[in-house]
């Protein structure tokens, strides 16, 4: 099946309907129970094509079918076209479950065809590939660029009053150090060593700098939740760098597969190629 809505023959356009009830139905807080394309229906008075059939229940208990008329036309809908479908939906839904119809077709429609499904409750939407009209004057594509900033805790030194056990006879990760105060709480060493010494977002990277904090008396260093010593002081390079720029686009109207407008109302749902729905008000 073709994306663009233009190059479609019928069938194609049918078969698009579907496609897009589908990913709206798997959205609708309703459960599905029937959702085909090309079915016969039986009426009052003789049985009628149905294009695009979806009939699903409310979480009420309700049950409720929708049928969909494709037209893939250059013309506009005109008020016999309203009033023959009107026919067909009024034909099915006779002693069955209550029925709505929905008209889709590529654009346009005359008032008179308006009239009518204004009065009989009729929906009229509109399907295609989005045309430069249809997104003018709208938001499509965000460019992102991004710098982050890196806190730096390097070189660490320490004044030992006492080794505890064999720890620090091996290299250490710097987040594995803690502190006890005191009072017996444990203190991670990064936090120690950066707090107070950053600047605020607002202002420019913190410059590198040698940070020492003093212990009198000496407290326990712990590594990895393991008395390794006692320290007097304990000694840092502290700072910010800029990490290496991050550059992003979200959107764009390349990733646009199709809109569905109500002709009517004047909503629109916006199909993405990975099947993602956004909705707006106009």
């Amino acid at each position: 099946m073709a994306d663009d809505t233009s190059s479609m023959n019928s069938a194609e356009y049918e078969r698009l309907t579907r496609l897009l009830v589908q990913r709206i139905a798997s959205r609708a807080p309703v459960i599905t129970t029937r959702l085909e394309h090309d079915v016969v229906l039986p009426g009052r008075a003789s049985a009628h094509q149905i294009d695009v059939l979806w009939e699903f229940t409310t979480k009420s208990g309700h049950a409720h079918r929708v049928i969909f008329e494709c037209r893939r036309k250059g013309r506009s809908l005109e008020q016999n076209d309203a009033l023959a479908f009107k026919g067909v939906a009024e034909e099915v839904g006779y002693q069955s479950m209550p029925t709505t119809g929905v008209m889709v077709h590529l654009t346009g429609f005359q008032l008179g065809a308006r009239k009518i499904a204004d009065t009989y409750g009729l929906i009229i939407l509109e399907m295609r590939t989005p045309t430069d009209k249809d997104v003018s004057g709208r938001l499509m594509k965000i460019n992102i660029s991004m710098t982050g900033r890196v806190t730096v805790v390097k070189d660490v030194g320490m004044d030992v009053s006492a080794l505890l056990s064999n720890a620090l006879n091996e290299p250490v990760l710097n987040h594995a150090l803690e502190i006890e105060e005191p009072s017996g709480s444990l203190v991670s060493v990064l936090d120690l060593l950066q707090d107070g010494e950053l600047n605020p977002m607002s202002e420019p990277p913190t410059p590198l700098h040698r940070v020492t904090r003093r212990f009198e008396p000496p407290v326990v260093l712990l590594v990895s939740g393991q008395p390794a010593a006692k320290v007097r002081s304990i000694s840092a390079t502290v700072g910010e760098e800029l990490a290496d720029p991050f550059d992003c686009t979200v959107g764009g109207r390349e990733r646009l597969a199709w809109m569905v407008k109500n002709a009517l109302e004047g909503e629109r749902a916006w199909f993405t190629h990975d099947g993602k729905i956004h909705v707006t008000d106009s």
